[in-house]
């Protein structure tokens, strides 16, 4: 078998009926020069077409009840609905801060939080002692193994408090 002096990976040519070679060809410049990105088009916004444009989104009217108003804009209404939170006179039970009208000073505020030992941390620390005693003064520094005493933050006074429970 020939090999052909032309064959630079040494293969048998196609004229004496070997298989065919890849024979590459002259690399020319192929750089294409990149082209620049279109502009970015926001996309059109997605219309339901069974919620009619400018009425009031809610659920579908069945038999002869007074037809809902329909919005002067045109548009349908979305976005955060903002209700007002309650204001309380008392944040007993109450595990975080809450906005109360104080009973002794009659202002409006939200309450400051005061972590103190009580008869749930005590309890807990005995239980402590009797299973592992070294770890006996654990619940006395961990934040929620303590009572939660709510003060009016206008006049300093204990307007709530939330007891540690062991169990």
């Amino acid at each position: 078998m020939e090999y052909n002096q032309n064959n630079q990976y040494g293969q048998a040519s196609a004229q004496q009926g070997g298989y065919p070679y890849f024979q590459p060809q002259p690399q020319q410049n192929q750089y294409v020069q990149p082209q620049p990105y279109p502009a970015y088009q926001q996309p059109a916004p997605y219309l339901d077409p069974n919620i009619p444009v400018g009425q009031p989104v809610g659920q579908p009217q069945y038999g002869n009840y007074p037809q809902q108003p329909v919005y002067q804009s045109g548009l349908v209404p979305n976005g955060p609905v903002y209700t007002a939170a309650p204001v309380l006179r008392s944040a007993e039970g109450m595990r975080f801060p809450v906005q109360i009208q104080c009973p002794y000073c009659n202002q409006q505020g939200v309450t400051r939080i005061e972590n103190r030992v009580g008869d749930g941390t005590i309890c807990a620390s005995i239980l402590v002692l009797i299973f592992c005693w070294p770890l006996f003064w654990l619940p006395c520094c961990l934040e929620d193994c303590k009572d939660r005493v709510h003060l009016c933050i206008h006049c300093q006074k204990c307007v709530g408090k939330k007891r540690y429970e062991v169990c």
